[in-house]
């Protein structure tokens, strides 16, 4: 019998636990002194990470959130976005950026990405906005942001809220073409993120 087929090998996409040894005495040493001083939710670790974030961010304003999904949902309920209203999402993405849209009983308009930036384009949302179009949320992938300018200029024309997803691209800088530059997140109406290692 062949050694090859009777063993199971498991390629893990992320080494969590191998990222986790390396810093492990570090995670323990917060993680127990947030349970020993019964800091859970806005507590002083949380608001460091909030200030942190936000200078990171050139000032932006940071509501820390328990996930990148409960982050979506809230920028979109604060928009005051309503069932029925049309969210112009990419197809390639994680499910949670539709699935929220799905949650809210809004309706997900899945639009394709560029295939060398893997990123929505101007002219692949153009073609899904209709009169129920509300939002776009660009989802920024790979360390790369899609291109806001056209995007943000789209967004003006037809008066659409921009919710930008900068889960895979958190530092990301986008250049305009007047020479100014920002990062992901801070360009549209909300930015969202996630910190899933």
């Amino acid at each position: 019998m062949n050694n090859f087929h009777s063993k199971k090998s498991v390629i893990e996409m992320v080494d969590l636990k191998g990222q986790y040894a390396k810093i492990q005495s570090e995670i323990d040493e917060a993680v127990l002194k947030v349970i020993r001083d019964t800091a859970f939710i806005n507590g002083p670790q949380v608001e460091e990470f909030s200030k942190n974030l936000s200078n990171y961010l050139n000032g932006a304003f940071v509501i820390p959130c328990a996930n990148g999904t409960d982050a979506l949902q809230i920028a979109m309920m604060a928009l005051g976005l309503e069932p029925g209203d049309e969210v112009i999402v990419p197809s390639f993405t994680y499910v949670a950026t539709a699935e929220v849209i799905g949650l809210l009983k809004l309706n997900p308009v899945l639009v394709d990405v560029d295939p060398q930036s893997f990123n929505v384009t101007r002219n692949n949302i153009e073609q899904a906005i209709s009169a129920n179009t509300k939002a776009i949320v660009p989802v920024h992938l790979f360390g790369q942001c899609a291109d806001m300018e056209s995007i943000l200029m789209l967004a003006k024309e037809r008066n659409l809220y921009v919710i930008e997803d900068t889960a895979q691209a958190i530092g990301a800088e986008y250049s305009f073409s007047d020479g100014s530059k920002k990062q992901a997140g801070t360009m549209g109406h909300i930015g969202c993120t996630s910190f899933f290692p």
